[in-house]
This record gives C-alpha cells, sequence and structure tokens, in this order.
C-alpha cells in the first residue's frame, strides 16, 4: 500500500494472509535459525515436507543446518510487484526496486512542484512507519533547528490544543499523542544537516492520526506566530527570586544543551567535528550552543 508521503511500511495484508496459513512443519536447527528462516522470507508454511526434505531443512537431517545458513539469504519467490503507478497526487515515479534483504517494495517519487521526495516502503511488518525529514543546514550555532523541532510540535494551525489567551504550555500536541495514541514510535531528531519528524504505530487508523497530526505540525506551526513558545521551547530569562541578581537564562533547548556541554565526550566530539570540518556547515553546531543560543532573537527565528 503507497503512502501519501514519506516512509511507511503496512502488514495488513500480511497478517490475513498469515492466519490462513497451515502450521508450519518443524524445522531442523535452533529457534534463531528458524527466525533467520522467517525474516528472510522462507516461511516454512508454504513449503511442502518434499520441498523442505529437498533442501535439507526437516529436523533430522544432517545437512539441515548447512543448507539453512545458505537458505536463509535467498530471496523469497514472490519478488515480483504491480507495477507503480507513474504520476499519483502530484508526484511522479523516479524508481522502483524490490530490496530482497528486507524483501519490500520500495518506490521512489518526486513532488513536481516543489522536488520533494517520496519514498515508500512496503514489506509484511505489522508496524507502519512514516517520516518528515528536511535538509537543515546551519550557518551559526544558535540552536535554530534543534529549537523549531521542539516549537512546531507545541501546537498547529489545525492542532492548536491550547484555548486562545492560555499559556504556550498549556497543552501540546506532542505531550497529547504520547499520552492518548497507540503510538509504538514518537519523536523528533536534530541532525547536523537535517531536521526528522518520525513516527509509528501497528493500528491503521492511529497511524493517519499521528501523520496528520505531524504533517500539520511542520508545515503550519503556531511557532512562527506566537513569541511565548520560542521562549519557552527556546530561551527567555527568569528570576528565581527577586532578591537575587542577575537574571538567569532558560529554556528547553537552552537547559538541554547546558546538559549536553556538560558531557566531556559530547565536548570532544563537537570540538573534533568542527575541526575536521572547518569550511563548511558542520563547524557549527546545530543543537545550539549554550553561550550563542540567547543571542538568537525571534525575529530570526521564524
Amino acid at each position: 500500500m503507497l503512502s501519501r508521503a514519506g516512509l511507511c511500511t503496512s502488514g495488513a495484508t500480511a497478517a490475513a494472509a498469515a492466519a490462513a496459513r497451515p502450521a508450519a512443519p518443524r524445522l531442523a536447527g535452533s529457534g534463531a535459525l528458524r527466525q533467520a528462516l522467517q525474516f528472510r522470507g522462507l516461511r516454512s508454511a508454504a513449503l511442502a515436507p518434499a520441498q523442505l526434505r529437498a533442501l535439507g531443512l526437516m529436523r533430522g537431517s544432517a545437512a539441515g543446518r548447512q543448507a539453512a545458513r545458505v537458505s536463509a539469504v535467498a530471496a523469497p519467490a514472490e519478488a515480483q510487484a504491480t507495477p507503480a503507478p507513474q504520476k499519483l497526487h502530484g508526484f511522479t515515479l523516479v524508481e522502483q526496486q524490490y530490496v530482497a534483504e528486507y524483501d519490500s517494495q520500495v518506490v521512489l517519487y518526486k513532488h513536481d512542484k516543489t522536488g520533494a521526495q517520496l519514498m515508500s516502503v512496503v514489506n509484511s511488518d505489522e508496524n507502519k512507519t512514516f517520516g518528515v525529514t528536511f535538509r537543515t543546514p546551519v550557518a551559526n550555532s544558535r540552536g535554530v533547528p534543534h529549537i523549531l523541532e521542539h516549537s512546531v510540535l507545541c501546537g498547529s494551525r489545525k492542532y492548536p490544543i491550547k484555548a486562545r489567551g492560555q499559556a504556550a504550555w498549556a497543552a501540546e500536541p506532542f505531550v497529547e499523542l504520547m499520552k492518548g495514541s497507540l503510538n509504538t514510535f514518537l519523536n523528533a531528531f536534530t541532525y547536523p544537516d537535517r531536521t526528522c519528524y518520525p513516527v509509528a504505530s501497528t493500528n491503521l487508523q492511529d497511524f493517519y492520526n499521528l501523520v496528520d497530526v505531524y504533517l500539520d505540525a511542520v508545515f503550519h506551526p503556531n511557532c512562527v506566530e506566537d513569541p511565548r513558545i520560542f521562549a519557552q521551547e527556546g530561551w527567555h530569562y527568569e528570576l528565581d527570586d527577586k532578591e537575587v541578581w542577575p537574571l538567569t537564562f532558560k529554556g528547553v533547548v537552552f537547559n538541554e544543551m547546558k546538559g549536553v556541554y556538560s558531557s566531556p565526550d559530547a565536548v570532544n566530539g563537537r570540538v573534533t567535528q568542527s575541526a575536521l570540518f572547518p569550511n563548511n556547515t558542520y563547524v557549527e553546531d546545530s543543537g545550539g550552543d549554550p553561550v550563542a543560543i540567547p543571542e538568537l532573537t525571534f525575529e530570526e527565528f521564524k
């Protein structure tokens, strides 16, 4: 099944087919070996006992273990797929390929207007996965991609969550999804040159709900219009005690990166990367340097 965007897997058809299969004959070798055979697509229920004997895979066969190791890397017989549409929802087909190692049909599309790439991976895994990835190279270490990663999940045009006039932290779609959805994975990541927003669920309707929330979050976030979200997730001044000066810096990303920079290993990795790539984006810290983060303004951020 093709997803509307991103990377997805669908296992509904495979699950229905598995329910109708007869009990599998007992294979030679250990449980780990049987798992390897099933992972590679050599499902014992699809083979007759005579075929298994010919392959040396029935329990008691002296050649069973050796044959199983060789057969475990073979591609399943059902490698043919229906050709993907050349045009689909404003996307044009670039390439279609069967990846035997993962028993997956992979289709790559390109969006006609924006050039955005869409990859669909279809296999028997019941877990359905979706991800949106953006190129986010940086010119400084003020942490714009990292703060944006946090901020876009604080409400969007379709899913504002909080009522008008409430604090920016009153409720957030990400927090509500963590509490109320059937997700098997829900997160976001900032890399030195890209930002990823992945979700996953084994429930099809829940999967579509997660995709809808994340797509609206990354394309129509409230954070570009609400400076309170930037202050909450990026940085702000805070006075813990009116009798104690000076003001201190606080913020979700600011505090997170203070923790990162307190680790000698993290600092060593950061300095090493800067030394290896002194003339491109990797010399900067996309996550944000606690010294540079307070230099970021809302105007630059949005």
